[in-house]
């Protein structure tokens, strides 16, 4: 709005006229206005439009285009306003219209738009050439005739999106630039219109020289050293100039850096004289820039001290706080301050001393207190001082402590005692509470004491402190229920209640009582948890040397682990090992792959799998026990054989041999779909029953499906002294029915074995047998490895875990393992082959519904893969009667008769090959059995040169097993002499036991035959021949 005020002579009217510039225009008395007020206008093509600017001073408008203006823009002076005019607008007439104040420094704008037809008439033209500093942002002057459209801005070439600018319709885009051609592009619904483009040139502007004048200090003593540096930087070349007293005197040098050009001035010894204002000036080679800087110096003819408190001299402060005391001053020359008590220097145990300088002559000081104690109470002194003046400041720290109430009892019927203390000493005030009222913290029922009740209060004064005794004697106790201390300092308060108790013989009983039902109720919490940690499961091996029993029903005793002799030379050191990956692990152990180095006589280490228990010590000891039933039993073909061992120092390690296939239920489950793709060839009238490996059986070759890299298990590696004998066994690539009657075989085999010398295995399935090249199997107790916490095939029952769908009724009813208990297990064994690895019982869910069909006689039916004489063996093992079920001799007879003669022979050579070669698990034995050896008959010959009873060497034993119906096979298992490893005497010999052939006539193979035509019939005959048990019983009493 503009105003019109007509000044007359006379101070009344000058009045009036500032009067009214300072209410009207309070923000300094100037104000810029357009009328109409709008920042933006919309026009129609053709329109006129005028905007009035008024301001208190000359004002003046910017057109938006590089023009003064055009046929259809005029302005109009109407004194200190301009009014812009816009005659018949069109679309070139849009921009921003900006009048601007030079005097106010102030400018208003109004944006105006006037849309045009077309795309063709979106952009209103523009300079293309952009010039700006490098430093600033410049502006591409896209400006629009419609603020509706959407507008981009974009690099050329190539049309890269710019980012990081300002779009603002009536002036374009603003932001820093590259150096490159930009064009905006104009988009409204489906119509695009690209603008013309605008070319960004940035000019590097010369950096503008600086200085920096530093000098050693601005006020110093006289004699001292005066040095005063003038310094520059970024240019080629500069030139000075000083002004300073005693400039006729002193001529300052300049030095020519690699960054920077310096001149100094300086005064050895300065005097009062060289006090005074020292002017630095430069200039650059070309005298474009000039540089001024000026400092002030003063001489002092002495030095000073002044020193001051920061902050209260008096501080109190609660004890185990920090407390800071703190000085400044301002010295010359350099001061030293210390800080004292009682005119003794501070120890810094519980505190230290920071002393900082500001500028030039300002110091502070502080000494900081730590967890400060009561007798820190006192006076604090600090002190500055040079060689001239020397000043002090004192402070006094009172410590306080919150009042502690130590006390608070019944002295006799009607006195009550109060001790409290606290720094400074505490006020006492007694509070009652009647019986008719509950009293808490917060209620108002309390009633004070303060004069009416109390007796009095004694004062004892201590060293670190002060204690207090107060004494509240009531007429009588029983109108009060609780008494309350209130003990009251500086520091804080604090109180504490006694409840007044009328004693009486029930309530004693009643504590009483209320103690010992608590004592008991925690003696028993206590016996139950002793009692789950005795039920705890724990690690156990399962195979187990029966001395006793079993048999015939009664409880079976076993051979007590920690009798059996463990000879040295199973031990391996512990840097042969070395330890890989994790095979598998379980709740208490672990097992780990291998190499092992050392065990075969030459360089190339061997890979064996090594158990390996968590640090629990009765799990380290049925490891230990594992360990020597293991070496107790010697090598076979079908079973895991032990490699040695590291007993100490460090946790057991049990190496055995490694395998790599898996179990054999993983491999049965994996080659189901391609079972059978390769049929077994079928037997006939001509061929005796048994199959001929000749015949063209050749199907569809389908490989047998290898372990995969998650499926980790144990299976046989070939050595440089084994050369994968397995292969022997089967080169057929796919799982056959042969296959199963041979795995069915081999397993028989290795039972036999166990059952032999007298070991029960207690955990005999298919998870527990792990296939090997060549389709050879071996049984181990794989449980270390496996969670069975998580077993689906476990339970838990008391501390062990039981595998129920593969234990006999007595082991189950009556807690009986035999080998006659393990027969019943290798009947499920067989079910689970012929059924290619489904669960046995399956359709019994619950432990009530197995154990209840099992007590009916409920047995499995015919595997699908089963013939009816192999089911018929199963059944056989299944009997209720112990004593009627066969036994492994038996059951190797009776499943070899299933299988061809170049089969059995081909194991029986093998069987050879392994025990008379240089594998690691036959070394081993070898070296242990020639130390025990030595040391038993070092031992005899002390005692008795002529004793029969243990002698140097073995006499020849013969183990025979039959194979009924083969071409006449009787196997004979000798014991043949081996020479130790180490020289010695001629009757350290070793004894190994191997399996030869003796061949008979036909006449012999005719003579059984009829009985072998039924297999069940081999199993209930009593002519089936067996292995002598007197071989079995020699070993064991040498061994035990």
């Amino acid at each position: 709005m503009t105003a019109s005020i007509r000044a007359t002579t006379g101070s009344l009217n000058l009045l009036h006229f500032l009067l009214g510039v300072f209410l009207s225009h309070p923000e300094g008395g100037v104000a810029l206005e357009l009328l109409p007020s709008s920042t933006e206008v919309l026009l129609h093509s053709q329109s006129n439009f005028s905007v009035v600017c008024s301001g208190w001073s000359e004002v003046k408008w910017h057109l938006p285009q590089d023009t003064d203006g055009g046929p259809e823009v005029l302005v109009q002076v109407d004194g200190s306003s301009r009014i812009l005019q816009l005659l018949g607008a069109t679309w070139r007439s849009s921009g921003r219209y900006t009048c601007e104040e030079p005097s106010a420094d102030q400018s208003r704008a109004v944006d105006v738009f006037v849309p045009g037809q077309g795309p063709e008439q979106w952009f209103v033209p523009q300079s293309s050439s952009q010039v700006y500093k490098h430093s600033e942002e410049g502006t591409i002057p896209c400006v629009v005739s419609d603020p509706k459209l959407n507008v981009s801005l974009f690099e050329r070439p190539g049309r890269t999106a710019v980012g990081g600018v300002r779009y603002v319709p009536a002036l374009g885009f603003t932001g820093h630039l590259n150096d490159a051609g930009h064009v905006c592009v104009a988009t409204d619904g489906d119509q695009e219109k690209e603008s013309q483009v605008f070319y960004v040139f940035t000019v590097l502007e010369p950096k503008q020289m600086e200085m920096e004048l530093s000098v050693s200090s601005q006020v110093l003593k006289q004699g001292e050293v005066l040095t005063m540096n003038c310094s520059v930087r970024d240019v080629d070349m500069a030139f000075f100039t000083w002004t300073f007293p005693r400039r006729q005197e002193v001529e300052p040098l300049t030095d020519i850096l690699s960054n920077e050009i310096r001149s100094f001035i300086n005064i050895s010894k300065a005097t009062e004289s060289d006090s005074g204002v020292y002017v630095c000036k430069a200039q650059d080679s070309q005298f474009r820039w000039t540089v001024r800087k000026n400092i002030t110096i003063t001489v002092l003819d002495k030095g000073y001290v002044y020193l001051w408190p920061s902050g209260e001299t008096n501080i109190s402060s609660v004890v185990h706080h920090t407390v800071e005391l703190k000085v400044v001053g301002d010295a010359l020359p350099t001061p030293t301050f210390t800080w004292s008590r009682l005119n003794q220097t501070i120890a810094m145990e519980t505190s230290s001393i920071n002393t900082t300088h500001l500028t030039s002559s300002r110091y502070v000081s502080t000494l900081t207190l730590h967890q400060v104690q009561l007798d820190q109470t006192g006076t604090y002194t600090a002190t500055a001082s040079n060689e001239d003046s020397r000043e002090e400041v004192m402070f006094y720290l009172q410590v306080t402590a919150p009042p502690r109430i130590l006390s608070l009892s019944e002295v006799d019927k009607k006195d009550i005692l109060c001790v409290s203390e606290g720094v400074p000493t505490p006020s006492v005030t007694w509070y009652t509470c009647p019986r008719s009222i509950r009293c808490s913290n917060l209620s108002d029922g309390w009633r004070s004491q303060i004069g009416a009740l109390e007796q009095g209060v004694t004062t004892v004064i201590e060293g670190d402190g002060t204690l207090v005794k107060s004494v509240l004697t009531l007429k009588t106790l029983d109108s009060v229920s609780a008494v309350r201390c209130e003990a009251t300092n500086a520091a804080g308060e604090r109180a504490r209640d006694l409840r007044v108790l009328r004693t009486s013989l029930l309530s004693q009983v009643v504590v009483l009582v209320a103690v010992l039902v608590l004592v008991i109720i925690g003696v028993i919490f206590f016996i139950i948890l002793i009692a789950l940690w005795r039920n705890k499961p724990h690690y156990e091996a399962r195979w187990k040397l029966m001395e006793s029993g079993g048999s015939d029903g009664q409880p079976c005793s076993y051979v007590d682990p920690e009798d059996l002799p463990y000879s040295s030379a199973w031990e391996i050191p512990r840097d042969q090992v070395a330890l890989g990956q994790v095979l598998g692990s379980g709740p208490f152990g672990r097992v780990v792959e291998a190499t092992v180095s050392g065990l075969t006589g030459s360089d190339t280490p061997t890979k064996a799998a090594v158990k390996i228990m968590k640090s629990k010590r009765d799990a380290a000891q049925s490891l230990m026990s594992e360990l020597k039933v293991l070496g107790y039993l010697g090598p076979h073909l079908n079973v895991v054989n032990l490699l040695g061992a590291c007993t100490s120092p460090g946790p057991v390690y049990l190496i055995t041999e490694f395998c790599r296939h898996g179990n054999l239920l993983n491999c049965l489950q994996r080659n189901k779909d391609t079972f059978g793709q390769v049929d077994m060839p079928s037997r006939s009238n001509s061929d005796g029953g048994y199959m001929d490996m000749n015949q063209d059986g050749r199907g569809r070759y389908v490989p047998l499906k290898e372990l995969r890299d998650t499926e980790q298990g144990i299976g046989h590696a070939p050595t440089d002294h084994q050369k994968a004998p397995s292969l022997l066994l089967s080169d057929s690539p796919v799982l056959t029915l042969e296959d199963l009657f041979s795995f069915s075989f081999q397993i028989a085999q290795a039972m036999d074995f166990l059952s032999s010398r007298k070991c029960v295995h207690r955990d005999l399935a298919a998870r527990n047998v792990l296939v090997c090249e060549g389709k050879l199997l071996k049984i181990c107790d794989f449980g270390l490895a496996r969670d069975l916490q998580k077993d689906e095939d476990y339970i838990i029952r008391r501390n062990s875990f039981l595998p129920l769908r593969w234990m006999s009724p007595e082991s189950i009813f009556q807690n009986i393992y035999s080998s006659e208990s393990d027969v019943w297990s290798y009947g499920v064994l067989l079910w689970e082959i012929f059924s290619l690895g489904c669960t046995p019982y399956a359709d019994l869910l619950t432990t009530r519904q197995f154990s209840s069909a099992l007590k009916r006689g409920h047995r499995m039916d015919r595997p699908e893969h089963a013939t009816s004489d192999m089911y018929a063996v199963m059944k056989q093992c299944w009997d209720e009667d112990p004593l009627s079920r066969p036994s492994f001799s038996s059951l190797v007879v009776a499943v070899g008769n299933m299988l061809p003669a170049d089969y059995r022979q081909r194991y029986a050579q093998l069987t050879e090959d392994f025990l008379r070669g240089e594998g690691p698990a036959v070394l081993q034995s070898r070296r242990s059995l020639s130390r025990t050896t030595e040391t038993e008959t070092g031992t005899d010959v002390q005692e008795d040169r002529n004793s029969s009873h243990c002698t140097a060497h073995f006499q020849e034993a013969e183990l025979s097993i039959h194979f009924t119906g083969s071409p006449s096979s009787d196997v004979k298992e000798r014991l043949l002499e081996a020479e130790p490893e180490d020289s010695g005497p001629s009757h350290n010999t070793y004894i190994m036991p191997v399996v030869t052939m003796e061949t008979s006539s036909s006449t012999a193979l005719d003579a059984v035959s009829p009985l072998l035509s039924d297999p069940a019939a081999i199993l209930e005959s009593q002519e089936v021949t067996s292995p002598p048990e007197a071989p079995a019983e020699v070993e064991e009493e040498s061994c035990l």
